[in-house]
C-alpha cells in the first residue's frame, strides 16, 4: 500500500508540472502579447503545481482506493486547477477544459459513478445553461465561457449536485468579494474570474459525495444524484 501512495505521489507531482505547461500554451493561444502568468515561469511555482496536483490525487485515493471513481475525481480536480489559473491569469475558461469535463462526467455514466445518473446529468446541464445565460447575455459578471463551463458542471454533478455546488461556490465568492471591499482593493463592479469559484463548488461535491459514500455521514450523496 505504501508503495502504491509513493507511485501516486510520483504520478502527481510529474502531471502537476504537465499541467502548468499546459497551462501557458493555453494562455498564449489566447492573448496577443504573451507574458509571464503569475502562476507559472519560476521553479517555486512549478513546485507548487506538482505538489499541489500530487496531494490532491493521494487525498482522494487515500480515501476511496484506487478504482474508477478515484481516477474520475483525480482527473476532474486536474482540470479544475488547471481551468482556475488561467481564467485567473485571462478571464477566460478554454472551450478544450470544458470539453474535457464533459468526457469526464461522461465516464461518470459508464462506470456507475454516483453521480451518474443521465436523466439528471443532462438536467442538471440544461440547469447550468440557463442558470448563466441571462448574466452572460446582459454583460453583467458572467462570461460566454463561465455559460459553457457551468452547463459541463451541472451535467457531471446532475442537477441537485450542481445547485449544492453554486451555493459553495456563491459562498466563497460572497467572502472573496468582501475581503476585496473591506481592504479597497475593488469594489462591487469590481471583475472576478468565476471560473475558479465554480471549480471549487465543483470539487467540494465530489468530495463531500465520497467522503459521505465511505463513511455515511449524512444523505447528501443520496439528494445528490437525485434518488430521493
Amino acid at each position: 500500500m505504501t508503495t502504491d501512495y509513493a507511485v501516486i505521489m510520483v504520478l502527481g507531482f510529474v502531471t502537476g508540472l504537465i499541467m502548468e505547461k499546459a497551462s501557458g500554451i493555453l494562455i498564449s493561444n489566447r492573448v496577443n502579447t504573451f507574458a509571464i502568468p503569475e502562476f507559472l515561469g519560476r521553479i517555486r511555482k512549478s513546485l507548487m503545481w506538482a505538489t499541489l496536483n500530487a496531494f490532491s490525487w493521494l487525498f482522494v485515493i487515500g480515501i476511496i482506493g484506487l478504482n474508477p471513481q478515484s481516477m474520475e475525481t483525480i482527473l476532474i480536480i486536474s482540470v479544475c486547477i488547471v481551468l482556475s489559473m488561467v481564467d485567473m491569469s485571462i478571464r477566460k475558461i478554454p472551450n478544450e477544459l470544458i470539453l474535457l469535463t464533459i468526457i469526464i462526467g461522461t465516464s461518470f455514466v459508464i462506470t456507475g459513478h454516483e453521480l451518474g445518473n443521465i436523466g439528471m446529468n443532462l438536467m442538471g446541464f440544461a440547469v447550468g445553461f440557463i442558470l448563466f445565460l441571462l448574466p452572460a447575455y446582459i454583460g453583467r459578471g458572467a462570461g460566454w465561457g463561465d455559460v459553457k463551463y457551468a452547463a459541463a458542471v451541472g451535467f457531471c454533478l446532475g442537477v441537485y449536485g450542481f445547485l449544492t455546488a453554486i451555493i459553495i461556490m456563491s459562498f466563497i465568492l460572497l467572502i472573496c468579494t468582501a475581503y476585496i471591499i473591506l481592504t479597497g482593493k475593488g469594489n462591487l463592479k469590481s471583475k472576478i474570474a468565476l471560473g475558479p469559484f465554480m471549480a471549487f463548488g465543483f470539487v467540494s461535491v465530489l468530495i463531500i459525495n465520497i467522503i459521505n459514500g465511505q463513511y455515511l455521514l449524512f444523505d447528501l450523496g443520496r439528494l445528490i444524484n437525485g434518488s430521493i
